[in-house]
């Protein structure tokens, strides 16, 4: 069964084009899910990549924020949260 990394980024947008991104970002396949959310963040989503033994997961994820969504039109930064341990119900 495979085993998954969770990582969770904060991005910022060009103000006004929110749902756009959101809409941009659920066509990445490792998105799980994308938040519109209040504060100095606009948005969040929710990652998830297959851990490999050949390429680490963090690095996986630090692929796909730099080659995907770090390239979606109207993104101006990005942080990235990768989860260590979680629990989910």
């Amino acid at each position: 069964m495979p085993v998954y990394q969770k990582a969770f980024v904060l991005l910022k947008v060009v103000p006004g084009h929110e749902k756009e991104v959101v809409d941009d970002l659920m066509k990445i396949d490792e998105v799980r899910e994308s938040h519109v959310v209040p504060g100095e963040w606009d948005i969040l989503a929710v990652v998830s990549s297959q851990k490999e033994i050949v390429v680490p997961s963090d690095e996986k994820v630090y692929r796909l924020v730099m080659n995907k969504i770090e390239k979606i039109k109207h993104v101006q930064d990005t942080n990235t949260m990768v989860s260590q341990f979680s629990k989910t119900k």
